[in-house]
């Protein structure tokens, strides 16, 4: 499956910024100032777009901290503008770009003015070309543990990606995982609130099939610069162990690849190594990484984030079970027995098997019935079906 679209990016750093590297300084030593952050992404596909606009948390209270009452659009270098109204949503900016306005070889900026009257513009950035995915695929291996005697089994994901002359050096990969799991009980018997015990004739199951989807936090970017071919197999993605849910039913893994200038690639390389290479604060010194948003009248005044303007090619790989995946270790709900229940609190109670076969019934946590407390949804994906 193969989807192709074109791409502007406003990309944040969690609690770092952007591409000169800098010492860091614990804010606890050096005083906590609240930044701007701007995140969102614009597809020109003629529908509601939206960018989110917040400001940074104090480290030991991290929370969302919407920024609300800006003004905000993005503007091309041949004087169109595209504005963005908020939404009920307190910090959310909506509007709609004419997909036929972004165009491979244009060059876009990011503007927004706040209710304390500061102007906040990203350089121009030129929209770029970008190939498809050559191919997308796993392999079945070992991953060591912090016990030098312990490995994980399970699939390590790759990408081969293949461009010629008319395409640029420099990507990012983003990976999007979606899993089927199911809770192990259906519905029957509970006591509620008041106490009652409640018994449906019939089990109730249709909570018993959910699909999580995650953005992976992992940070993927590639360059080809200086090889001799514009190509770069083997690249290596994510790793899920088979001792975790993704694997045991079916799990899916979608790919967005962008392009980038070298100026963007140094952004994400740098984050990438300050979220995925830094040990402790005893070690390597995490990186202070600025970006292209900038105040216009005080340039110490730094926005959190990089605006990028990328086309995007996606890929999506299905995995189904097979020889070679072995679950022994995982989790699985089991039902406790009990000799009494406490009064007037909401319980669940299901049949469970002893170890010598009998039956008996327990008390099993919600999640183990209601599939959608592990953070899925029971509505299946449209694209769930495909190979």
């Amino acid at each position: 499956m193969k989807i192709i679209k074109l791409i502007a990016g406003f990309f944040i750093a969690a609690g770092i910024y952007s591409s000169c590297i800098e010492r860091y300084y614990s804010d606890y030593k050096t005083g906590y100032k609240p930044q701007l952050v701007i995140e969102g992404t614009i597809i020109p596909d003629d529908g509601m777009q939206e960018i989110v606009i917040s400001q940074t948390s104090s480290p030991d209270n991290p929370k969302f901290i919407p920024v609300s009452g800006c003004r905000v659009q993005v503007q091309d270098e041949k004087g169109n503008s595209f504005f963005f109204g908020e939404s009920f949503e307190a910090g959310h900016y909506r509007g709609v770009i004419a997909g036929d306005k972004v165009i491979i070889g244009n060059k876009y900026r990011l503007s927004v003015h706040t209710p304390e009257d500061n102007d906040y513009k990203s350089s121009y950035e030129e929209l770029l070309p970008c190939p498809p995915i050559d191919s997308l695929y796993f392999q079945l291996e070992n991953q060591p543990t912090n016990d030098p005697n312990q490995t994980y089994n399970g699939l390590q994901f790759y990408i081969d990606f293949k461009g010629n002359d008319n395409y640029g050096h420099f990507y990012r990969l983003e990976a999007i995982e979606t899993y089927e799991y199911h809770s192990r009980y259906p519905l029957q018997k509970w006591q509620d609130e008041n106490g009652t015990m409640n018994r449906l004739e019939d089990a109730d199951s249709s909570n018993m099939v959910c699909y999580k989807t995650t953005k992976l936090r992992n940070i993927f970017d590639l360059s080809t610069d200086g090889f001799s071919k514009n190509s770069y197999p083997n690249y290596k993605l994510n790793f899920v162990k088979d001792q975790s849910p993704p694997l045991k039913i079916k799990y899916s893994l979608l790919v967005n690849q962008y392009s980038m200038d070298k100026k963007a690639y140094i952004y994400w390389e740098n984050l990438r190594k300050n979220n995925q290479e830094t040990a402790d604060l005893f070690g390597k010194q995490p990186a202070m990484i600025r970006g292209n948003i900038y105040n216009v009248n005080d340039t110490s005044d730094i926005a959190l984030g990089y605006f990028g303007v990328s086309s995007m090619q996606s890929k999506r790989i299905m995995v189904h079970p097979f020889d070679g995946l072995e679950f022994d270790k995982a989790y699985v709900c089991k039902a406790m027995k009990y000799m009494g229940l406490p009064k007037k609190t909401l319980i669940y109670l299901a049949v469970d098997w002893d170890v010598e076969g009998e039956p008996y019934e327990g008390i099993v946590g919600g999640e183990c019935i209601f599939c959608f407390l592990l953070g899925g949804v029971t509505q299946k994906p449209t694209y769930w079906d495909e190979k």
